[in-house]
């Protein structure tokens, strides 16, 4: 799964959980989660439910805790995967 495919996973999680039309080719991965994309805390507690599902990982609460940007969710994401997931 590389960078591109973990992308699509959230934000399709994002624009289900906003309503939100929010694709890979108009979103920058240095957009802030609460400030560009307008995701609230408690949306992001329901996106993390639902990428922690979707992709079968768990990430540490004080780890989303430093989680601003698209670019700082996928390498979290990344990091999680089991190493035959994630392609570079």
């Amino acid at each position: 799964m590389d960078q591109k495919d973990i992308l699509t996973v959230v934000l399709d999680i994002i624009n289900n959980i906003k309503n939100t039309g929010f694709t890979p080719d108009v979103v920058d991965l240095e957009a802030f989660l609460g400030g560009e994309l307008g995701v609230d805390s408690v949306e992001m507690l329901e996106a993390w439910y639902e990428i922690e599902k979707t992709l079968n990982i768990k990430v540490n609460d004080s780890e989303k805790r430093a989680i601003y940007t698209l670019d700082d969710l996928i390498d979290a994401i990344q990091a999680h995967l089991p190493a035959e997931a994630v392609k570079f």
